[in-house]
């Protein structure tokens, strides 16, 4: 005896009703899972700033680091010229 459409639909409500609560189910950990992919994404953010400006600021100590250095240089040139005229004048 074939089910009329009432018997039908008897049987495919409950199904339709859980796979509704499935898929709802699902939303919800979707959306946990993406406010926390989120999260995570501020986080590198925020940490790739800090490292921008870290390498920012070791960029800059290099380049002080290089002044330095050629003072250091100029300085030890003209120590030892000094230095020099001095021996001059006390070996004459």
């Amino acid at each position: 005896m074939p089910k009329s459409p009432i018997d039908k639909l008897e049987e495919l409500i409950p199904r339709l009703v859980e796979e509704a609560r499935q898929l709802r189910e699902d939303n919800q950990r979707l959306q946990k899972e993406v406010a926390a992919y989120r999260a995570d994404l501020d986080r590198s953010q925020k940490e790739g700033a800090k490292l921008q400006d870290k390498v920012q600021r070791l960029s800059e100590l290099e380049s002080v680091q290089k002044r330095l250095e050629k003072d250091q240089l100029k300085i030890r040139s003209t120590v030892e010229s000094l230095l020099s005229g001095i021996e001059k004048i006390g070996l004459s």
